[in-house]
């Protein structure tokens, strides 16, 4: 089961180095987030760092539609359960503006 909530990215910090145990390189990407969640107890706002996976590296900051789901958590959170981004959709895109009529001579 997924929840989708706005995230809005202010800025994304990427950590990169090789692995002292298995030598293979790894990148982690943080992306400095407001979230606004809904509830039956009413709106708030939560600011935060959230991890974003290596599918959606191209995440540019903005306001987005982002799709949660619970995962086990590794290193410090290993054994607990701990949300994930599944997708990124654009939040409030502008509508398209109407062409103009064409003048006629």
């Amino acid at each position: 089961m997924t929840s989708k909530q706005k995230l809005t990215i202010l800025a994304i910090n990427e950590r990169s180095g090789i692995s002292a145990k298995t030598g293979r390189p790894w990148v982690i990407r943080e992306a400095q987030s407001i979230l606004e969640q809904s509830s039956s107890d009413g709106a708030s706002i939560v600011v935060g760092v959230i991890h974003l996976p290596q599918s959606l590296a191209d995440t540019r900051p903005g306001d987005y539609l982002a799709e949660f789901a619970l995962a086990q958590g590794n290193g410090q959170d290993a054994g607990r359960l701990v949300p994930r981004i599944v997708s990124l959709s654009p939040y409030g895109l502008p509508r398209a503006q109407p062409k103009a009529d064409a003048k006629v001579a």
